[in-house]
């Protein structure tokens, strides 16, 4: 008993022995119109700023923030959404193992591809590969104010957990922490 604990307990609390996250390559049909889906690599984080600039003006996350990220392949998986290969959204995730949890940590995309079906394909996307990884739930924050970005999320089995307090740093709005359960 206590060997099965302790093997789980070193699979879950040390990222050395996670397999390192992988994604293939895909091209995907979104609302009638062909695109390219695949890992994040460092040479695409000057686009995701750009497309954070063009979505909130301001880049929330610096490039440094996201090469951190990107070196961070046992538990951050970042995917681009590419059209005639240019970059037009993406997402982040991170896995926490321990809780069974993957966390959207980022998602972005450019205003002019915006309600097209990208990010509901980019969501389910990540949820199928929670599912392929046994993890058991999905979570986010998103702004109290950002109502269509809530009902997306609602509308893909997201549900309201809780509020957190004054918590993005730009302008301290608060979140709602939304979680999705993979076991149903």
């Amino acid at each position: 008993m206590f060997e099965k604990f302790k093997e789980w307990f070193v699979n879950t609390t040390n990222p050395t022995k996670r397999p390192t996250l992988d994604f293939t390559r895909r091209v995907v049909m979104i609302s009638g119109h062909q695109y390219v889906v695949r890992m994040a690599k460092e040479q695409d984080i000057q686009t995701l700023v750009e497309i954070e600039e063009r979505i909130y003006g301001k880049a929330p996350w610096s490039y440094a923030a996201f090469r951190i990220e990107l070196q961070r392949p046992c538990d951050r998986l970042y995917l681009v959404i590419e059209d005639d290969r240019q970059i037009v959204g993406f997402m982040g995730t991170a896995i926490d193992w321990y809780h069974y949890d993957l966390h959207i940590t980022n998602i972005g995309i450019t205003p002019s591809y915006q309600n097209k079906g990208i990010g509901t394909y980019l969501i389910s996307t990540a949820k199928n590969y929670a599912r392929h990884l046994k993890l058991h739930l999905m979570s986010l924050e998103v702004r109290v104010h950002n109502v269509s970005a809530r009902r997306l999320y609602e509308s893909l089995g997201f549900r309201n957990q809780h509020i957190k307090p004054r918590y993005y740093l730009d302008n301290h709005e608060d979140a709602v922490d939304m979680q999705a359960n993979l076991l149903r």
